[in-house]
């Protein structure tokens, strides 16, 4: 694999407060094929707005990684 490859990069959302960014986000990263979402410390997740706003993106959310640091 090469060492720059899009599946090599990483969108990391830190704190975030409302949960429709999130699916926003996902919804974004899945147009430009990003596939790897990472949460520090989200104040609501799992939650329906993020999955509402994510339309379509369900696959970017369901591989989500929720973290403290």
């Amino acid at each position: 694999m090469n060492s720059h490859s899009i599946e090599n990069i990483r969108v990391v959302m830190v704190e975030t407060t409302h949960p429709g960014n999130i699916g926003a986000a996902a919804r974004a990263m899945k147009t430009m094929g990003y596939n790897n979402l990472y949460l520090v410390k989200p104040k609501i997740y799992p939650n329906a707005e993020a999955t509402a706003r994510a339309a379509g993106a369900d696959d970017i959310l369901s591989r989500v990684v929720v973290c403290d640091s």
